[in-house]
């Protein structure tokens, strides 16, 4: 941290001498920058030398001390004045408190005294550079952040229905483009390269050279602002006023193709008026992206050329989907048929509005596939796909993906019940393993294999009938059996062996399961051999 800089000023030269030889201002971490006999001569000085720490008679000609410290904190209030003035001026010096002054030194100058003002003076400043330090720092790293933090920002307004005071704040802030009342739209960018397998490196490098393809493109255009969605696609938000975006989406589309040799796939949304309106317009353009399941590759799909003018026109619920999704995850193919019917009971106007329904449930499908790793999922898809692009009336289309569902619903509980068996087999052997520790339950045993003790529990009943503790009591008292009838062992050594130390509760547990106690049953056996 560099030095602290001083200045004096005083009309006399023997003060100024005596303060100057009064410490050693080295040691003090302080440096004497420059001498001033009037407040003219200081002011110049405290402009060219910039002083942290001003001491002032306050009997000066001309200007007094009191008015210069009052000049100076005027123009540069960060300057620490001490203010040196005599027993009988002490009372109107102290008057001057108001002006900002940070200390007094009495005349006749003592070195402690000096001392102690110039040590409370450095912790003072030396704390503020800190702080002013922390405060840069944190200054340079919000100026790096603010890209993520705009983008961020970006995100959220599309996704949610933030109030317009917020979108104004932050859109002050981010020193976006837009005027409230303007006509806005919204382009969703999707790029794929053109090979078959596709690394995510390879996917991201991709949307890197997309993106500032786009920002090239749309440089011209200060109203308009590019970026990352969530999942990994290119927005675009202009404001529409002399301009036709699906035109630009067309020549920006043709440019893109032919730079980054990749497929393309452009949605474009309605126009907004209002800020508050444009969660409506992404997610207009994502069902409009996702209509490229229709047209093909490398199109530019309008939302208003997908869903014809009606009294009401289809939007996604998402609750309802969300329902559909976990059903279908579930494997419970009745309650997601139910759902199903739901989310189609919107009063369409046109086919076009049950085809984008239907694109809903169809991603959904898709997105549990992903997620469950259901293999043969891409042409019960493109089946279902096809049967609802030839499908022209609601009933059809329900009928179809009803199917879908179904199927899907029956792939995961196929799937889920072979892993259950898998892990049933495998309990069941470690249970067999460790059948003489006394501590085996439950919640271990699940511990062991990485499982809630609860789905350990509801799996064990679905698959042998009874309950894990029913379970464990019944292969401890089988064992207990063939132990007895192959061995010299004691009753209350069998129990060990089976992990019921408690001899009496072993005796209890043995005759309730087998009708005899262990010596009549040995007995038994005995006679039988």
């Amino acid at each position: 941290m560099e030095q602290i800089k001083v200045l004096i000023v005083d009309d006399e030269y023997l003060i100024r001498n005596l303060i100057r030889k009064r410490i050693n201002w080295e040691e003090q971490d302080m440096t004497i920058v420059g001498e001033a006999s009037d407040a003219h001569e200081a002011l110049n000085m405290v402009d060219t030398l910039r002083p942290d720490i001003v001491f002032t008679d306050i009997c000066m000609p001309f200007i007094d001390g009191i008015e210069f410290s009052r000049m100076v904190t005027e123009k540069h209030p960060a300057i620490k004045i001490v203010i040196i003035t005599g027993h009988d001026e002490f009372e109107f010096a102290r008057r001057s408190i108001k002006l900002g002054i940070a200390d007094f030194i009495l005349k006749p100058i003592h070195a402690a005294e000096l001392l102690n003002v110039t040590e409370r003076l450095k912790k003072k400043i030396q704390e503020e550079r800190t702080r002013k330090q922390e405060f840069e720092k944190l200054k340079e790293e919000l100026r790096q952040s603010l890209p993520f933090l705009r983008e961020k920002f970006l995100n959220r307004w599309i996704l949610q229905r933030l109030s317009a005071s917020e979108i104004l704040e932050e859109q002050s802030f981010f020193n976006l483009p837009f005027t409230e009342g303007n006509l806005l739209r919204i382009a969703v960018l999707e790029l794929s390269l053109t090979t078959p397998e596709q690394t995510q490196e390879q996917n991201l490098l991709l949307s890197m050279d997309g993106r500032k393809r786009v920002e090239a493109f749309f440089s011209g255009s200060p109203e308009s602002v590019v970026f990352m969605d969530n999942k990994n696609q290119i927005v675009v938000i202009t404001d529409v006023r002399g301009r036709d975006v699906a035109v630009d989406c067309e020549l920006l589309k043709k440019d893109l193709i032919h730079s980054l040799k990749c497929f393309v796939c452009i949605g474009v949304g309605n126009r907004h008026s209002s800020l508050r309106d444009i969660p409506i317009g992404y997610r207009e353009a994502c069902r409009a992206l996702n209509y490229k399941t229709f047209v093909g590759k490398n199109q530019v799909v309008c939302y208003e050329d997908v869903v014809e003018s009606g009294e009401q026109q289809y939007r996604s619920n998402p609750e309802l989907l969300e329902e559909l999704h976990f059903y279908i995850s579930a494997g419970a193919a009745e309650k997601a048929a139910a759902v199903l019917k739901e989310i189609l009971r919107f009063p369409f106007s046109e086919v076009s509005q049950m085809r984008l329904a239907a694109m809903d449930i169809i991603a959904q499908c898709q997105n549990i596939e992903a997620e469950q790793k259901i293999n043969g999922g891409d042409t019960l898809n493109k089946d279902t796909l096809a049967a609802v692009l030839l499908s022209d009336n609601l009933p059809d289309i329900q009928k179809k993906l009803e199917a879908h569902i179904a199927a899907l619903s029956g792939s995961i509980n196929a799937k889920n019940s072979t892993k259950a068996g898998y892990l049933i087999e495998r309990v069941k052997d470690f249970l067999n393993k460790n059948l003489s520790s006394p501590d085996l339950s439950l919640v271990n045993t699940a511990a062991a294999f990485f499982v809630s003790p609860g789905h350990l529990g509801r799996l064990f009943k679905k698959a042998t009938g009874q309950t894990f503790v029913e379970y464990l009591t019944d292969i401890r008292i089988k064992r207990a059996e063939i132990l007895l009838k192959t061995t010299e062992l004691k009753g209350y050594q069998v129990g060990d062996e089976v992990g019921i130390a408690d001899p009496h509760y072993f005796c209890i547990l043995f005759k309730k399961k087998t009708g005899k106690s262990v010596n009549e049953y040995r007995k038994g056996t005995k006679c039988n051999a």
